[in-house]
């Protein structure tokens, strides 16, 4: 059930992102076309290119976690089926305290965000944090999936020779 629900998240991410991330291509290439040939600068657009690179910063982190798709450092050996284990255990415990850190403070920012304006797109600086805390409660749903298969006894299945 819960994978499934991480799958219809993720799925929306990578929209979103796909979205994002097309949009601040654009919108630089606009940016250096409009101030080096036609010089004419368009003040709007370092602020949205902006607001898509925060949007593409953390939700691509969240669908990176789900994939486990973040860098590794390999210190025991493959064998070590046991001891690879508590390690992937540790680390996802250690990446329970920095999403705890994005969702706390993720939060934080979005409320001061709601205060403050943009003042060239014309919008409130919520839309530039909130990534940072919906990032996060994703990335809890995704924990706890992955939390849920390295807790997962082996099935025990011996290879045929």
């Amino acid at each position: 059930m819960l994978a499934q629900i991480n799958s219809y998240i993720e799925t929306a991410f990578c929209a979103l992102l796909k979205l994002a991330f097309g949009a601040m291509i654009i919108v630089v290439l606009m940016q250096v076309l409009f101030r080096n040939f036609l010089q004419l600068p368009l003040i709007w657009t370092l602020d949205l290119a902006q607001l898509c690179f925060s949007w593409c910063i953390f939700i691509g982190a969240a669908v990176a976690f789900r994939r486990d798709a973040h860098y590794h450092l390999d210190i025991i050996p493959a064998s070590w089926k046991t001891a690879g284990k508590f390690q992937r255990i540790f680390a996802l415990l250690l990446s329970a305290i920095v999403i705890g850190v994005l969702l706390v403070f993720g939060i934080v920012f979005t409320e001061i965000g709601m205060t403050r304006s943009s003042l060239s797109l014309g919008i409130t600086e919520l839309w530039f944090f909130l990534p940072i805390p919906l990032g996060a409660a994703s990335m809890v749903l995704f924990f706890f999936e992955r939390i849920a298969a390295e807790l997962k006894p082996a099935t025990g299945e011996v290879p045929k020779e």
